[in-house]
């Protein structure tokens, strides 16, 4: 019994000692960014001790950094399921969520590691990387895709207050960029037929954040020869983190159509819950219209995340509209799906209905599809 004891210890410093010797041959590769040598490593390792969480957690960050998010999600959960106290793997896994696009899910891992540690380095990092809009690189971080463009098109069946049926086409697509950490640029065109009636509208925007919890942006458009939109426009707004969660919001709008124009004022306020990944969105909308008659509206949209990157998203709205110059209330209702295909890739659907009064009720389908280089 003594010798079967022995030879037990024995074999457990042998195995101990293997697993030293891999952690810290698969550290080396890491630390040369040498993440498939790493891998290579520590899978074999992963096979002959299961349950180690220091070997899952330093198997999934390095599948993180060579970009196989599927692979470092599953390894990281297993990890963070035998040690869901370990803030080291949680912030792991919070990243590697946030690297592949999974922000809701990011969030609910960095909101159980502020419970567990309010003042932890990783949780503040990760909060300035979830709060931006377009986070740059930061130290140690696996790069970010800094471009991107999206094209749709949808077709509408329109019936006129005059009874008379229509089908309206719109196609378009923009781009953007990162040109420096805080600042990004785009561009869009849309054209919009409606019968013999043609708009081509062109926007330029630029969006800034200021610090962490502020960030703005400015866009300009027209539309050369514009039949029923605007000639010209500009509009820019702020958004504003006051509380963990909440974000207030304003828009402020001025398009010019010729021989009017209108200004508008659209307050709101965004409510955030991390922990089931969804997030409200109201806005107040006031409208001066061609005879400077100050009109309201609201409108509402909740977006939620139902798990592996799927967004689902819907909304209202009753506000005061204008089309070639004229000023009617629209009744507004939508709801779609945004389903990631590809690490860059993701296809979006949109179902939407207006009926504008004494104008014309609308049915649309939109399709979309935005790529991230």
């Amino acid at each position: 019994m003594l010798l079967e004891l022995a030879a037990a210890s024995g074999v457990a410093q042998v195995q101990q000692s293997d697993r030293a010797t891999l952690i810290a041959q698969a550290n080396a590769a890491r630390a040369a960014q040498d993440f498939k040598r790493a891998i290579a490593i520590l899978e074999p390792a992963r096979t002959a001790n299961p349950n180690d969480v220091e070997i899952l957690r330093l198997l999934g960050t390095s599948y993180a950094f060579d970009r196989r998010y599927d692979d470092a999600i599953a390894t990281l959960i297993r990890a963070r399921d035998l040690a869901p106290d370990d803030l080291d793997v949680r912030a792991a896994l919070a990243r590697a969520y946030l690297w592949s696009g999974r922000r809701g899910e990011a969030q609910v891992e960095l909101a159980a590691i502020k419970a567990r540690d309010p003042g932890n380095a990783d949780a503040a990092l990760l909060h300035r990387q979830l709060e931006s809009p377009a986070p740059g690189k930061e130290a140690g971080d696996a790069p970010v895709r800094r471009r991107g463009a999206a094209m749709w098109s949808e077709v509408s069946g329109v019936t006129l207050a005059s009874g008379a049926s229509r089908t309206w086409w719109t196609i378009g697509g923009s781009a953007y960029t990162q040109i420096g950490a805080r600042t990004s640029i785009s561009g869009e065109v849309e054209r919009e037929a409606r019968q013999s009636r043609v708009d081509t509208h062109l926007q330029a925007r630029i969006d800034q954040q200021f610090s962490p919890h502020l960030r703005g942006y400015l866009a300009v458009g027209g539309t050369p020869d514009a039949d029923f939109r605007e000639k010209w426009s500009v509009r820019g707004g702020v958004e504003v983190d006051v509380v963990k969660g909440v974000t207030l919001l304003a828009d402020a709008r001025h398009a010019d159509y010729g021989s009017v124009a209108i200004t508008a004022f659209e307050p709101g306020a965004r409510v955030t819950v991390a922990s089931i990944r969804t997030a409200v969105t109201v806005h107040m909308i006031n409208l001066w219209d061609e005879r400077d008659t100050h009109r309201t509206g609201w409108s509402g949209r909740i977006d939620s995340e139902v798990g592996r990157g799927i967004l689902l998203f819907a909304g209202a709205a009753t506000y005061p509209d204008t089309e070639a110059g004229i000023t009617r209330r629209m009744r507004s209702v939508f709801g779609g799906v945004a389903v990631p295909v590809s690490r860059a890739t993701t296809l979006r659907l949109t179902v939407d209905h207006d009926d504008r009064v004494n104008s014309y009720r609308r049915t649309g389908g939109t399709l979309g599809l935005q790529i991230r280089f």
